[in-house]
Order: structure tokens, then sequence, then C-alpha cells
């Protein structure tokens, strides 16, 4: 709407101004035959004093050769026409019909003010675009109101859900431990395993909603060693590694970051669970710790270019019936962007894939 406005002040300020110029322009061509009339008079009437009222404008008088006899004018003016616009100056000229006084052309000139133009457009136009502007306001507020609505029943529903789901998670994983003791049948622990994976899942979902939809005062960043955090992660998903019968490498170097460590299991969290997720059975998965960069990689189904481009998308998922939210990718950008990361994706369909977190020389903590 402002640029339309800002195009329709441009019109109307043209419109106005050409206006002026044709307005002065007739003015000025009844000046200069009033002009003649006078040098007329005076030539025929041997006036010894010559008298020219301007009227405000610019004069020069000049011969038959062009020769200024007297002038006021400055800037250049077209003699092959009668009339002339250099910029905000206006010229008008008028070649006598008899010579009086040595007399052969008049040229008079007067700037253009486009002051006024300029205010009364302003008077229009600014409370014409506020008007508008507030009825348009108004009007989307009426428009929008039910999506508004609905998004914030959602958005209300999701927190209350969040913050709902903590003690039924805690209770599900604490009785998966305790008949995983004190059930000694081996076909039964199949099915205590598969308890455990669900919830250890819903785990996983319940602490990215809240990252997500709360908004906590983060932590200082204090110095932490990256390795333990991996192993840790591994140990919360080694349930779901056996489960899939995939076997884990590992190469990590001692490595220190100024990092909130929350934060970094997150991070972890989700790269494994995906490579996991993703992972074809009895599949691998490589693990790879530098001083600069940390890189998980898989043997799973892989990203075609077209998922490439999709991944980033809230509640995109790779395959339809991996469980998950398809948040984890948002998760992991959003650490990223905290930390200032680097995250290289690396992948063909069907030939796995390879994630490669890289940070800055700054937040490298030395031994």
């Amino acid at each position: 709407m402002g640029i339309l406005f800002i195009i329709l002040a441009f019109f109307a300020y043209t419109l106005e101004k050409e206006h002026l110029i044709t307005t002065e322009i007739q003015t000025m061509n009844s000046y200069l035959t009033q002009l003649e009339e006078e040098l007329k008079n005076h030539h025929l009437h041997y006036s010894k004093e010559i008298v020219i009222d301007t009227k405000g404008y610019q004069l020069g008088l000049y011969d038959i050769d062009r020769h200024p006899i007297l002038t006021q004018l400055h800037a250049s003016f077209l003699w092959n026409t009668s009339l002339s616009h250099e910029g905000d100056k206006v010229y008008a000229s008028h070649t006598l019909s008899t010579y009086f006084l040595g007399v052969a052309t008049i040229i008079v000139s007067k700037k253009i003010d486009t002051t006024p133009i300029v205010i009364r457009l302003a008077t229009l136009l600014i409370p014409l675009f506020l008007l508008m502007a507030i009825v348009g306001w108004i009007l989307s507020r009426i428009a929008f109101k039910p999506a508004l609505t609905a998004f914030e029943t959602i958005d209300t529903f999701i927190k209350h859900a969040t913050h709902d789901l903590n003690t039924p998670i805690a209770a599900i994983l604490s009785n998966a431990r305790i008949l995983e003791e004190k059930i000694s049948e081996v076909s039964l622990h199949r099915f205590v395993q598969r308890i455990s994976i669900g919830a250890k899942t819903l785990t996983g979902l319940y602490e990215d909603l809240v990252y997500l939809n709360f908004q906590c005062d983060s932590p200082t960043p204090r110095t932490e060693e990256i390795s333990p955090l991996i192993h840790e992660q591994l140990g919360l998903l080694d349930t779901l590694i056996a489960y899939k019968e995939l076997s884990v490498t590992t190469a990590l170097s001692q490595t220190k970051l100024t990092i909130v460590a929350d934060d970094f299991r997150r991070l972890l969290n989700n790269l494994i669970t995906n490579a996991i997720k993703y992972n074809t059975p009895k599949g691998s998965i490589f693990i790879t710790l530098e001083k600069n960069f940390l890189s998980i990689k898989d043997s799973g189904i892989g990203l075609s270019d077209r998922e490439k481009e999709k991944i980033y998308e809230r509640y995109w998922r790779g395959e339809s019936f991996e469980t998950g939210l398809g948040i984890g990718m948002e998760i992991i950008v959003r650490v990223c962007k905290s930390y200032t990361l680097t995250l290289e994706i690396n992948s063909t369909k069907n030939h796995g894939s390879e994630f490669t977190i890289r940070w800055p020389q700054s937040l490298i903590v030395p031994f």
C-alpha cells in the first residue's frame, strides 16, 4: 500500500507541476506581448528614460544578432524554440515583428516554486494514507481473528500438553526398568524393550517441545568436554541401537568447548536419533570428534536432492512410518545458530548420510 501511495503521489505531483508550468507560460506570453507594446511606445515617443517592470521575471533583451542589449539571464536557452524548460526554470521568448530600440528578441525566465504543490499533496495524501492504514489494520484483524484464535488455542494446548507429559513418561521409564530387572523370561524382554523405546522417544519429543515452546533463561556457557556428552547420549539411546542391531564406531579426540551442556546434549540427541531412525537394520554409525568438528555418519536410507531441500521444513520427515514430529532439524538448526555452528549435510539416496558440525575457534578451549 505504501508503494501505491508513493506512485500516486509521484503522478499527482507531476501533473500539478505540468499544470503550474503551463499556467506560468501563459502568463509569461501575456507579459511578453505587453512588454513589446511598451518598447514600441518608448520607441515612437523617443523616450530618454526607459523603465521596465520585470514583474519578478529575469529579463533578457537581444538584438538581431542575438547579442545581449540588456540581460539578467545566466542560463542557456533554446533559440530555435519559443519555449524552454530547464530544471526548475521556465523560459519564454518572443521575436518582435518590428525591431524597437534595437530589440529583436525578448526572453524572460522564472523559477518554478513547487513547495505549495508538495504541501498540498502532503496535506491531502498523508491523512488519506493513515486512514487507509487504520482501516486496513482493522479489516486484517477482523479477517485473521479466527486464525489467530485457533493458533493461540493450539499453542496453549501444546504448552499444556508438553507440561503434562513429563510425569507419565517418567513413570513409564521407571516401571519399564523395574520390569526388565524382574522378568526372567527372555521372550518377554523384547516387549519391555519396546516399552522403553517408546518412552525414550517420548522423552526426546518432550524435551524438544519444551525447547521450542518455552523461552527459558539460558544458563551461562561453561567449559564442557564433548566426548562424555556423546557417550552419555549413546547410553540413553542404547535400547534403540540394540533394537535395530546397529554397530556404533567412535573416534573421539579430546575436545573442550565453551557451551551450555544441555544445548549440546539436545544437538547430539537429535543427530544420533536421526542416524538411528533412518538407518537400515544391522547398519552402522560412525561418530568422529576432532578439535574443530563433529561428524555423524550412517549407512541408512540417505536423502535425495529434493529431500535435502525439504529437510529444514518443520514437521517434515524422511519416511512417514518413522516416529517423531519432524522437528529434529529445527532443533539442530536453532542450536547451530545460537553458537554460530556450521552444519554440513553430505547424503546420497540409499547410500547413507553424514552430518558434520563445525564450530568457530572462539568456542574451543585449549587443554
